[in-house]
């Protein structure tokens, strides 16, 4: 930059003679002394700033001839360690392929030796696959959890199969097989339906049923975990799962089991109770029990009352020579010795009818509420069949036929309550024929005393007047 500055101002000194020589020419004769020490002085500033620079323009190069030297060295260098590289290149570039004619060999070797591993590793796959299956949702697997996680690497092994591993699938497969013939006790979570755990001892019953205290248990393969059954069976069959719980030793105890591996359970769970079946009914069905706990009731008094009746008519027929005003009979025959001293047997007969006709009512009452009651029991059951098939159609009408669930409840309902009237209908015909015939044997009874204290004072009237 200094250097420019120069040659700048060199040409300006030289304008400015120019300017000077230029203005001699057109007669320009003062010329001062001062101005021709400023152009000698500039002169000399520029001669001085040419020589410097001059002097760093030679430092400069020396300086990077200097560099120029270092940096052939340094390409020499990389040069060699480029070179170095190449040779290394090549050499590797040999043992590559020296290495994949090796490989090739012995991939061909492999191949040759495990050809009839091939089909080992495919039957063990299977196998290992199906045992997997097997021993995830069986209810074994609830009291050895472990081998859920054992079979899993087996089964999703890529490799063939070693000695080891192919001694391991063999081993849960034998564990399978025994402990399907064992009856075991052992302590797991157990879940309740409304999702509460608590630790409990199971009894488990081969690979049919696990069961703790009077609880039948399902085996949640997802969860792995055992879970109570929403709904248990029927009180007989808990008891034999008590009763196999509380048992010990080798002491033998009955128990019912399922076959199915908890199906059959799980859909006799689901049956309706008799609770159920009676709700299905809804009102025409309690209408009808209704009927037929009346009927009973009737029946049930009516035959504790001719009970009493047969029992104390038949203790005055054991003596009749003393008439007990507690019974048909002996009401009967007192009124006979009230009326024995008339001689007109239309009215002595008359007499006896009152009283016979009046007994006779009582014995009878309530028989033919029993007879309207079971008539009209079957008719509340068709009522019912008809309210059902109306929801049934109407849910049709609604939903079509697509879903049966829909139309269930209707169907449920003319079904339980035809039920519902035939079972009240049926008792109650029987008790009616019954009480009426126990009713007849009675009145047979008093009408056959009433006949015979008439014929006989028919005879003693008769020998009155011979």
């Amino acid at each position: 930059m200094s250097f420019m500055n120069n040659i700048f101002r060199g040409h300006l000194a030289k304008k400015s003679l120019m300017i000077v020589a230029f203005g001699s020419a057109l007669g320009v004769t003062a010329i001062n002394a001062q101005a021709s020490d400023s152009l000698q002085a500039l002169y000399q500033q520029v001669k001085n700033d040419v020589s410097t620079e001059a002097a760093h323009n030679s430092e400069r190069e020396q300086r990077f001839m200097a560099a120029a030297g270092e940096q052939k060295a340094m390409l020499a260098e990389v040069e060699a360690a480029v070179a170095a590289q190449e040779a290394m290149r090549d050499e590797m570039k040999v043992s590559f392929d020296d290495n994949e004619a090796v490989l090739e060999k012995v991939s061909t070797q492999l191949d040759r030796r495990t050809g009839n591993l091939g089909e080992l590793f495919g039957v063990f796959r299977q196998m290992a696959g199906d045992t997997q299956q097997m021993l995830y949702s069986s209810i074994i697997t609830s009291e050895f959890p472990e081998r859920t996680a054992e079979i899993e690497v087996l089964s999703q092994t890529k490799e063939v199969p070693t000695i080891a591993e192919m001694q391991k699938l063999w081993a849960l497969m034998l564990q399978e097989i025994s402990e399907s013939g064992q009856v075991s006790r052992f302590n797991t979570e157990v879940t309740k339906p409304s999702g509460e755990s608590y630790n409990a001892e199971v009894t488990r019953v081969g690979t049919f049923n696990a069961i703790t205290a009077d609880k039948y248990l399902n085996y949640d393969a997802d969860g792995g975990q055992l879970v109570e059954l929403s709904r248990q069976p029927a009180s007989n069959i808990t008891n034999s799962a008590a009763e196999l719980s509380a048992s010990s030793g080798n002491k033998e105890t009955s128990f019912a089991v399922d076959p199915s591996r908890g199906v059959l359970l799980g859909l006799l769970v689901q049956s309706p109770s008799l609770i159920e079946r009676v709700q299905q009914g809804k009102g025409v069905g309690y209408a009808i029990l209704a009927l037929g706990v009346i009927g009973l009731l009737i029946v049930l008094e009516r035959m504790t009352k001719l009970s009493i009746i047969s029992k104390r008519m038949n203790k005055q027929l054991k003596n009749m020579n003393q008439a007990s005003d507690d019974n048909p009979l002996g009401r009967m025959m007192l009124a006979y010795y009230e009326n024995k001293h008339l001689n007109d047997l239309d009215v002595i007969s008359k007499k006896l009818q009152e009283v016979i006709f009046k007994d006779l009512a009582e014995i009878r009452k309530g028989l033919a509420t029993i007879k309207v009651l079971a008539a009209i029991a079957p008719l509340m059951g068709l009522l019912g069949t008809v309210t059902g098939m109306i929801g049934t159609f109407q849910a049709i009408t609604l939903f079509g036929t697509g879903d049966p669930k829909l139309m269930a409840g209707g169907i449920s309902q003319a079904l339980i309550t035809t039920v519902e009237g035939l079972i009240v209908a049926i008792p109650l015909l029987l008790c009616s024929n019954m009480l009426s015939s126990r009713t007849q044997q009675l009145s047979k009874v008093i009408g056959e005393q009433a006949s015979g204290m008439v014929a006989q004072k028919a005879v003693e009237i008769a020998s009155a007047k011979a």
